[in-house]
């Protein structure tokens, strides 16, 4: 006779407290929390500004102590914590060697309370996924096109250093209160060529490419179909069906079909392409998707 043991409880990440000391940085609120990470705004001591503070925190495999140290927990899951905590360590070294206006730039990278922490510019914005789920805007082809060039031209230096983003998405893309979008989060970038598929971590459905998710022939085009997916759910107001579900039966309509009156032909083809679950059927470059997006 089996007993059935109760699911465990999914705890809440515990945030560090106001005021905290981290070095000479002093933590204020949270400004942003994901599956392996928190974001506090906070006070650089030395220069009186004011920073973005992004801390490594697993909460399935990470608990806090009092004293605002993280540690492994249960005992078991030390090989994620190491796993997550190198990923981490990755985006800090590959942000670190990248410099773009649409980017965001570490300025500090340190160790304390058994955890990392990468220090940014603080920057005052909503990111897209807001705008999405919280208002009512149907962005017109002026916004799409001012917005998403320069996108575009951030993932294109992303490219340009031999990386690969492999997490674009709407909650990726911070639009600043100038209007000047800023590419976050390069937490799942990794140099390439690579043939270790294991290197894939992160993927979100609707947004991940269909080579993602099997793990195989990944380039600059699963980019660019992450691109094309989050410039369709900004324009249809929803995010678009997993990639693994369009590979089972494909209900993703032409948006060049369902919105011809209200955007150019080159743009509507430009997502259309780069849509394709084939990633040779895509724009294999930024320049190429550009090329086809500015068309008339």
């Amino acid at each position: 006779m089996s007993i059935l043991k109760p699911k465990p409880k999914i705890i809440p990440a515990l945030p560090l407290r106001p005021d905290t000391m981290v070095e000479h940085y002093k933590i204020g609120k949270v400004i942003g929390v994901g599956g392996f990470s928190l974001v506090y705004k906070a006070l650089d001591t030395k220069t009186g500004k004011v920073v973005a503070i992004k801390e490594f925190y697993a909460t399935n495999c990470m608990r806090r102590t009092r004293d605002g140290s993280l540690h492994v927990y249960p005992k078991d899951q030390e090989r994620k914590y190491n796993i997550g905590l190198k990923r981490f360590f990755d985006e800090g070294l590959t942000l670190s060697q990248i410099h773009h206006p649409n980017i965001v730039n570490v300025s500090n990278f340190l160790r304390s309370n058994n955890t990392a922490y990468l220090v940014m510019r603080f920057e005052q914005g909503k990111d897209l996924r807001w705008f999405i789920n919280n208002t009512d805007y149907v962005p017109d082809e002026e916004f799409i096109l001012s917005v998403f060039s320069m996108v575009l031209a951030g993932l294109k230096e992303v490219h340009k250093n031999s990386f690969l983003h492999l997490d674009m998405k709407p909650s990726n893309i911070l639009l600043r209160a100038s209007g000047v979008p800023l590419i976050l989060d390069l937490g799942a970038a990794f140099k390439i060529p690579k043939s270790d598929a294991q290197k894939v971590h992160t993927l979100t459905h609707g947004y991940s490419s269909p080579e993602q998710h099997k793990k195989e022939g990944l380039s600059y085009a699963s980019d660019l179909y992450a691109v094309a997916m989050t410039m369709r759910a900004c324009i249809m107001h929803r995010s678009p069906p997993s990639a693994i579900k369009r590979m089972k039966k494909d209900t993703v309509r032409m948006i060049s079909e369902t919105h011809s009156k209200h955007f150019s032909k080159g743009m509507l083809e430009a997502i259309d392409m780069t849509s394709h679950l084939d990633h040779r059927e895509r724009p294999q470059t930024v320049d190429e998707f550009i090329e086809i997006m500015t068309s008339r």
